[in-house]
């Protein structure tokens, strides 16, 4: 007997709407072109191009000629990282988080290397970041601040307008990782102005491997690697048109029901968590659940060895993880939740679940029906 898939793993990716893949499909076909090219189909890529920069301009309020389309949410991490240290000696430093995402965790990690001073923010028990503390530490040498929006594992909120005009405050950039933000948050760059912003499509139903940096003023970037004048010459090397098509097409979906699209999520997740902490004995939430994103929950299973249970939930065709998509193959716990206070035996018994549009009440309570009686006999 095939057994059906629950699929409870968005903040790894989402599936891409029907939509996107309608609107992706003639760029992959009849109306494909290089942007690049001067004749006809050139100008008609081109078109898309721009069509696509003013959608996920709209669904993030700001100027849609600031956004270069990237690869991913790491290279537009990348980018800005290594944007704000052009013509830096060894006194250039950054401040940062010690809960971000691995793709800058590790970017720091080979900057510090090549002298750069890394100077790490920690987060309470909740996850959040202490704003007293920042408004200190803001008072160094401090050439960038990079704070995510959301937290990929947790879910958890951090206050990115307070820390924007904090930053500002002290004449300091500001940049935020907002890959689990975008979709989820009603996001106004024109109101909360922040310097750099990284985002990539697959977290809100487009597909992989196309993401975007936002940038205030242009001047601020500068090109990891080099060839053509695609994206401004910020971003060289023929364009993933249809990508970029798909990723407009789904901000576009999005901007049109961003508070039905937080509602539902949140009713799922809410009916799923209370499931779980009512039924299951030692079960608890890490972080803070209050200030955290609508499609998120982070359950820690007390008692329980959270590698075996995700293992018999992949069995029983319920796909979640322990941590990002990024760092699942490791075999140490959640950096996020070792620095949040929690022990390794405490991290390894927590799970990450996140919802989105795609699911429905009834998968959440088959789930619930075979969670907790895997937990029971897993005690």
């Amino acid at each position: 007997m095939e057994i059906r898939e629950i699929y409870l793993d968005n903040n790894a990716t989402t599936r891409p709407l029907p939509e996107v893949i309608k609107a992706m499909l003639p760029v992959l076909s009849s109306g494909f072109g290089n942007p690049s090219s001067s004749h006809s189909a050139g100008q008609r890529a081109r078109n898309y191009l721009k069509q696509a920069r003013k959608q996920l301009g709209a669904l993030i309020v700001s100027n849609p000629e600031n956004i270069i389309f990237t690869s991913s949410g790491t290279e537009a991490n990348n980018t800005a990282f290594k944007s704000c240290a052009r013509g830096k000696d060894k006194s250039h430093c950054i401040l940062t988080t010690t809960v971000e995402h691995s793709s800058i965790q590790k970017m720091c990690n080979h900057m510090k290397i090549n002298g750069v001073k890394i100077v790490l923010i920690p987060v309470d028990s909740k996850g959040h970041i202490d704003l007293e503390e920042l408004r200190k530490i803001l008072r160094e040498n401090i050439d960038l601040v990079s704070i995510q929006w959301v937290n990929n594992e947790t879910g958890v909120i951090q206050p990115v307008s307070e820390i924007t005009e904090m930053c500002h405050e002290h004449g300091k950039l500001f940049h935020t990782d907002a890959a689990q933000a975008i979709g989820k948050l009603d996001v106004n760059l024109k109101k909360i102005p922040i310097d750099l912003l990284s985002l990539t499509g697959h977290k809100f139903h487009s597909s992989q491997g196309i993401g975007a940096l936002y940038c205030r003023d242009r001047f601020l970037l500068e090109p990891i690697f080099f060839g053509g004048f695609q994206e401004g010459g910020f971003r060289p090397g023929t364009e993933n048109l249809s990508g970029i098509v798909g990723m407009g097409k789904a901000a576009e979906i999005r901007m049109s029901n961003l508070t039905e699209c937080t509602r539902r999520m949140s009713e799922l997740r809410d009916n799923f968590e209370t499931s779980m902490l009512e039924t299951i004995p030692n079960s608890s939430i890490n972080g803070d659940p209050k200030n955290r994103i609508c499609n998120t929950t982070n359950i820690r299973f007390g008692g329980i060895d959270g590698r075996i249970l995700l293992k018999q939930m992949n069995n029983d065709g319920i796909r979640c993880s322990q941590s990002s998509a990024c760092t699942n193959f490791q075999s140490e716990p959640s950096y996020v939740l070792k620095a949040m206070g929690l022990s390794d035996e405490e991290a390894y018994s927590s799970v990450r679940f996140s919802f989105s549009i795609d699911n429905t009440m009834e998968e959440v309570n088959g789930a619930v029906d075979k969670i907790i009686k895997l937990c029971e006999n897993l005690r």
